[in-house]
């Protein structure tokens, strides 16, 4: 049986499809060093972002043993807590620093290497090092070394500057509140500021009431004389 005969429109559009692919066909001939270029190119970036993948996790593994070192050397619990113990829990920080300083291991060896310098009288270089993890470290080292750094101000007489960055860091959620709501009560306290030391306490244990510090806080309150004021009754969970 012979084949319906295709119309005039219907001629037109294969002519049209098959003078595109045509066209297609040797658009693809023309360019095909182009392609074959192009194609090179995306295999040699797939192959290199493979090969960097493998080599930061195995980066970032030996930058986490090193780290490790650093921290049993500093928490050693047979160390006497003398100058060739944190000279060498130092030593060790330092090293992973050195080697590993653009990791998330190098942001916290630097705190380690801060409090070793702290506690061998380099007061200066553990600001420094503080400083710079906070600077450049993530939101967790970030807290840690904030908290730190206004300890040692403390320490130092130095209690306006650490109230001010205590306050920011109150704010900012980085740290957990109640020890930092106590610590800011307490240099409050010691500075003569019984009001504010007072709010601070009441913060403790009203916003923060499962803190291990709400107790320290009313304590502090009875000690001073002032009301005790009572957290917020739990919520009872919805049936």
């Amino acid at each position: 049986m012979a084949g319906a005969r295709l119309t005039r429109q219907e001629l037109k559009s294969q002519d049209e499809i098959t003078s595109s692919l045509q066209s297609f066909g040797e658009l693809l001939d023309e360019r095909k060093k182009e392609i074959l270029i192009g194609i090179a190119v995306l295999l040699v970036l797939v192959i290199a972002f493979v090969g960097w993948k493998a080599y930061s996790g195995r980066r970032n593994a030996a930058a986490s043993a090193q780290l490790a070192v650093a921290i049993a050397a500093y928490d050693d619990p047979t160390a006497k807590g003398d100058k060739a113990h944190f000279e060498k829990a130092a030593g060790e920080a330092q090293k992973t620093i050195d080697s590993y300083g653009s990791t998330a291991s190098g942001s916290i060896a630097r705190y380690y290497l801060a409090m070793s310098q702290e506690q061998l009288g380099q007061t200066a270089a553990a600001q420094k090092n503080l400083q710079e993890a906070i600077d450049h470290g993530d939101k967790s080292i970030k807290g840690i070394a904030t908290f730190a750094l206004a300890h040692i101000h403390a320490q130092h007489n130095e209690i306006p500057k650490a109230i001010e960055m205590l306050n920011q860091l109150y704010s900012s959620g980085d740290y957990p509140k109640g020890a930092v709501g106590y610590e800011i009560a307490k240099l409050y306290e010691t500075s003569g500021q019984q009001n504010k030391a007072q709010e601070y306490y009441g913060k403790v244990i009203i916003e923060n009431p499962d803190s291990r510090f709400r107790q320290e806080s009313e304590s502090a309150l009875k000690r001073l004389g002032l009301p005790v004021p009572s957290p917020p009754a739990p919520v009872a969970p919805k049936p």
